[in-house]
């Protein structure tokens, strides 16, 4: 009976060991600090098509950095608002992520983005915009975009199809015109377009900028009105349907973007075909899948591991997966850098603000791309594009330029 009882006692000190270990390896796991991210981006609005996909590359960065330990001590966290790509949801979603705790803002769409900058800068909060635009910018603040804006890809374009693309002896000077709804990008890239043509007249001739209520699908009289031009803008969701009216009426012109149609290829090859979007020619700031880069491969990686049954739909759905990858990781080494100088337990956002203006791209990740910087005053990271065009024959987009450095004027 003594025998019993010792070997009863002798386990139960095991388990009491093994218990003691438990709580010690849980009081390890919990010294981490969650950090927590917020994300506002169109879910269900009419960016999502192009949308949907980075807010899957947001989601995985982080499930890669938590599981590698890219940040020891860190366990990152996301929370995402939706904003349905209605500004009016802007600040009703700032104030909710902040509420969630939030170190920093990821903003996708460009109408929050501008509505979210004058609060961002007012209360001193660090917001990394993936889609930007000049009003985000100026005057230098709390917004950072680690792209560029479509405006310097549309002058850049316009400058390089000057030199690349036409035929100035046999066919005089080319008309360019822009067309879409009344949102951020469309607006911005239609007076950016008229000034360009205004500053080089023996380059272009400007046709007009035509915007539209947001929501509308009826473009006849749009396409009457520019049915001559030698080069047409329509950024975003509108350009499906513009083209098939365009060419259904038997009219023809080379369409022109800044990065926008790059990321609906999906969309827009189902809504028109791929006859219908060759030729098209896209800046972009961000590599695309074709082509060799350990941003890229890293980005497949990341698919493969995360999301192997979707990834051939993500990479042909267009740029944001990969691209937005390629942005994520400068606010994920701005955090990163910010955490190493104060610590885990002490970041706070002018942390992150101070490692952000310091910051400039180096390392593996961005071999094969120029290195870009942040400074004091400078808000956008990308300092070049390439040229992208739509080839129907190979059913895929493809690069045509090596990397050039944004026109300024």
């Amino acid at each position: 009976m003594r025998h019993c009882w010792k070997r009863a006692m002798a386990i139960w000190l095991v388990l009491a060991m093994v218990a003691t270990l438990c709580f010690s390896c849980g009081g390890k796991a919990e010294v981490n600090t969650v950090i927590t991210i917020g994300e506002m981006t169109d879910l269900s609005g009419p960016a999502s098509p192009a949308l949907y996909t980075l807010n899957y590359a947001l989601k995985d960065v982080v499930s890669y950095y938590n599981e590698e330990g890219l940040i020891p001590g860190v366990t990152l966290k996301v929370v995402t608002w939706d904003t349905k790509y209605d500004p009016s949801r802007a600040k009703p979603g700032y104030d909710w992520i902040r509420g969630q705790g939030a170190k920093l803002i990821i903003n996708v769409d460009p109408p929050t983005g501008v509505v979210l900058k004058s609060f961002a800068d007012r209360d001193k909060v660090p917001v990394f915009s993936l889609s930007v635009v000049q009003a985000m910018l100026e005057p230098p603040g709390w917004v950072f975009s680690p792209s560029n804006t479509p405006s310097a890809g549309m002058k850049t374009l316009l400058k390089w199809l000057s030199e690349n693309r036409w035929d100035y002896n046999t066919k005089g000077i080319p008309t360019v015109g822009c067309v879409g709804w009344s949102e951020p990008v469309t607006v911005g890239l239609a007076e950016t377009m008229q000034e360009y043509c205004q500053a080089h007249p023996g380059q272009f001739q400007w046709a007009g900028g035509f915007v539209a209520p947001m929501g509308t699908l009826m473009w006849g009289g749009e396409v009457e009105k520019l049915k001559n031009c030698s080069f047409i803008a329509v950024p975003g969701y509108p350009m499906g349907e513009f083209i098939k009216v365009f060419q259904g009426r038997g009219y023809s012109t080379t369409f022109i973007d800044a990065g926008v149609a790059i990321a609906y290829v999906t969309f827009l090859v189902d809504q028109c075909g791929w006859p219908a979007l060759d030729g098209l020619l896209s800046t972009c700031v961000s590599l695309y899948w074709n082509e060799p880069a350990h941003m890229v491969d890293t980005a497949k990686e990341l698919l493969r591991r995360y999301r192997p049954k979707q990834a051939q739909e993500i990479m042909d759905a267009g740029v944001s997966y990969v691209g937005g990858f390629h942005n994520l990781i400068a606010a994920f080494q701005i955090l990163q850098q910010a955490i190493e100088q104060v610590g885990a337990k002490n970041l706070d956002a002018q942390a992150v603000y101070d490692a952000a203006v310091k910051y400039k791209t180096a390392g593996p990740m961005w071999v094969g791309i120029p290195e870009w910087a942040f400074s004091e005053t400078k808000r956008y990271l990308g300092d070049h594009v390439a040229v992208y065009e739509f080839n129907a024959k190979a059913k895929d987009v493809i690069r045509i330029t090596d990397w050039l450095s944004l026109v300024e004027k």
